[in-house]
Formats: C-alpha cells, structure tokens, sequence
C-alpha cells in the first residue's frame, strides 16, 4: 500500500467475513455473504445515519470519502438497491486488493484524493456525503476543516446529510472542534457515541453529522439504542462547549489512540 501496509484477514467464526488491517490499526470488516451484518460499532451509527436519509429501500446518491473495505456503500447497495454510490480512495494499491478480493457489487471505486474528487461532482445532487478518512489511525488535519465542509455542502441536496467518522478521547477536543467545524456550514449537528468514548474514559470513535434539516433526535436515539445497545446521541451545539472551528490555514491535529488500543482487533 502507498500508505501503510494492509493485511487481509479471513475471520474464522464467520467464513464469509473478511477484516481489513492497516498498520495494525482495524480500518473495515465486510462480510460478503451478509451486507448487513456491521461488526464496527460506528458503522452502525453511519449506518444509522443513513438509513434516515430517505424513506426505507428508496434508492439515494451517496458519496464515500475513504473506502477501505467499503462497508457502508455494501450496505447501502443492499438495503437500497439502485443507489447511485462513488467511493473515493487515495490508496490505488489498496483499491486494487478491494476489487480482487472483495469486489465492488453496487458502487463505483475510484483512486483521487477525496477534497479534489469533490470539486469534479455536480452541485446539489448528493443525498449523502460521508467522511471516513484515516492515515493509519490518524484523521488528516485537511479533511477536518471548514473549507472541506462546505465543500460537501457544494454537492448536497437542499436537505442532504453529512456523516463524518472521527477519533478521540479525554476531553474529545478534536472532536468538539468538528461539531464546531460543521456547524459554521450546517443549520443542524448530532453527534454519536459510545457514553464511555464521550466521558472521556477510553479512545474512540465519534460520528457527527449534519444537515440543513433537523434530525429526528428521539428516533436516532431509538434507533442506535436497539442496533448498539449503549450509543448515546447529543446535539452538537451542546456538545461543542466553546470548540473553535478549524480551518486550512490551520488545519487541526487529530491525535494518535494509546499504544495497544486495537490488540483486540477491534476499533
């Protein structure tokens, strides 16, 4: 790989299921014989997230900054057959492992850098826009700006979604500063996590999202209580506190997870 070393790793309690290593840092888990099933609990909540786009099994246009394994556009493809879904990758040899060894059923898989593939679509006619971009277990500083997310805003319907996947722990400033970031561009921000990730007692993952149409906060809380069990949803003007928004001319550090926060496999 151009940004890291990947390990394809067969799961053997589910023979269908394949786990995607970058680094030693977990990056997809797919299971080819079963689309839904999301071993990664923020997948879930992306998962969540979108199945709120549209009515349930309508088709919906979809954009994947970040491919990986490309789990979230398989579900999409299966859950809402006829979706029109671009993933982009800036890793071409990771691409290439994707497309031989997983396949690409109900997506498009591209090579770029996902700002620049951006500025190539046509305004207005995304449904969904998702930020998943890691560097081994690092968000880049340039996918976490203002800039990038108005860039988004560019090719989203009037009442499209925006998810971003994000990591953090302690007092969460990286993230705090994101809800802050999204919410210089979008009239309305949720944000999902596991309660332990948001009291600061492990590193995890946090999922923001938002649009110019308010979330349903009672059904999203509903919704990630059932499918995960512990998720906890805030809106994000409580949760960014006094977070500033990030920019390009200085893009944030996301920070890195304490030494043997992935031993288990599992992020």
């Amino acid at each position: 790989m151009r940004f890291g070393t990947a390990e394809l790793a067969r799961d053997l309690d589910r023979p269908s299921g394949w786990q995607l290593m970058v680094d030693g840092t977990p990056q997809s888990y797919v299971d080819l014989d079963d689309p839904l099933h999301l071993e990664f609990e923020y997948v879930r909540l992306l998962a969540d997230l979108a199945d709120g786009v549209r009515a349930p099994g309508e088709p919906v246009a979809a954009v994947h900054l970040g491919g990986g394994g490309c789990t979230l556009p398989r579900y999409l493809a299966a859950t809402r057959p006829g979706s029109t879904q671009i993933v982009v990758e800036a890793d071409d040899l990771l691409v290439e492992v994707v497309r031989q060894q997983l396949g690409t059923p109900g997506f498009r898989l591209r090579v770029g850098d996902g700002r620049e593939a951006l500025r190539h679509l046509t305004p207005g006619t995304s449904d969904l826009v998702v930020t998943d971009v890691f560097v081994g277990a690092r968000v880049p500083g340039r996918f976490a700006t203002v800039e990038h997310v108005r860039e988004v805003r560019q090719v989203l319907t009037d009442d499209g979604v925006y998810a971003v996947n994000v990591a953090d722990t302690g007092m969460l400033p990286f993230a705090r500063a994101q809800a802050a970031t999204l919410l210089e561009v979008f009239a309305h921000v949720v944000v999902l996590a596991d309660p332990g990730v948001l009291r600061g007692r492990r590193f995890g993952n946090v999922v923001l999202a938002g649009s110019d149409r308010p979330f349903d906060l009672d059904e999203l809380r509903h919704v990630t209580a059932r499918t995960v069990g512990r998720a906890r949803v805030e809106e994000g003007q409580v949760f960014r506190r006094t977070a500033k928004p990030c920019a390009d001319a200085d893009p944030p550090t996301a920070p890195l997870p304490p030494t043997g926060t992935f031993s288990r496999g599992r992020p």
